[in-house]
């Protein structure tokens, strides 16, 4: 059995010494899909990869008890970099191994914004899934490590009503983007991406059908449901006004 990576390792030390002094942190990112779906790679191996970073997300309010936190365990802070964003993110390095350690506080913030200031006491140790999936299916400029992400976190949870162990929970997913017409279109261009994925590779033949239906379950799903005014408004816009941010990778 393959040992776990280490960013996995001090992700899952983190949160539960944050947990015992009473700071709620979630994790997200590579290390959270690898926490809840690297039960998958066995079976399709071209979806596996170790994470290299650790994401993390904290409420704003405990930036200060955090940062703490993280100095005691001998974790160092981006001083100039928390300075200038500390509002909404901050940044750490574990100087042994060079890790980076970015912390989203209440907000996650890419090609959309995502509040996950609610959502930290539902699930732990990682944001829940139904989240999870939706950071990654937010971005605009795709990866391919993201969209095997997407496809590992397909393979390992239904879709159905709750975030739990097993399941994602698609009502989250469709309250976001009924609200936000930005979100729901790139989610959709990305659904369809990694259709098209998964169908251009051989590898994932034995997978594709129960990928692709769910995928189609999520789709029929979000576009199925009531859309607020304030998306109906901007929808009329469409695609005359970007309506995704392309953040600058932080170095």
């Amino acid at each position: 059995m393959p040992s776990v990576p280490q960013t996995v390792e001090l992700g899952l030390r983190i949160v539960n010494l944050s947990e015992e002094k009473g700071v709620p942190v979630r994790l997200l990112g590579g290390v959270a899909v690898y926490i809840l779906a690297s039960a998958v790679y066995p079976k399709v191996p071209s979806l596996s990869r170790t994470p290299k970073d650790i994401d993390l997300v904290a409420h704003a309010k405990d930036s200060s008890r955090l940062t703490s936190l993280m100095e005691n365990m001998g974790i160092e802070a981006d001083k100039r970099f928390n300075a200038l964003h500390g509002y909404e993110r901050l940044m750490f390095r574990e100087p042994s191994s060079g890790t980076r350690i970015d912390v989203f506080l209440d907000v996650f913030r890419e090609s959309h914004v995502i509040n996950l200031k609610d959502r930290l006491e539902v699930f732990k140790p990682t944001i829940p899934p139904s989240d999870l999936l939706l950071t990654k299916l937010q971005i605009w400029s795709i990866s391919e490590r993201d969209i095997k992400d997407i496809i590992a976190l397909l393979l390992k949870f239904k879709v159905g009503s709750s975030d739990s162990v097993s399941e994602l929970d698609a009502n989250r997913l469709i309250s976001l983007t009924s609200n936000d017409w930005g979100l729901y279109k790139t989610v959709i261009v990305n659904l369809s991406r990694v259709t098209d994925y998964v169908k251009g590779h051989g590898e994932l033949a034995e997978i594709s059908g129960e990928v692709i239906g769910k995928i189609n379950d999520i789709r029929l799903k979000v576009e199925k449901a009531p859309k607020s005014i304030k998306w109906r408004l901007r929808s009329l816009i469409g695609e005359r006004v970007k309506w995704y941010e392309e953040p600058e990778e932080v170095s």
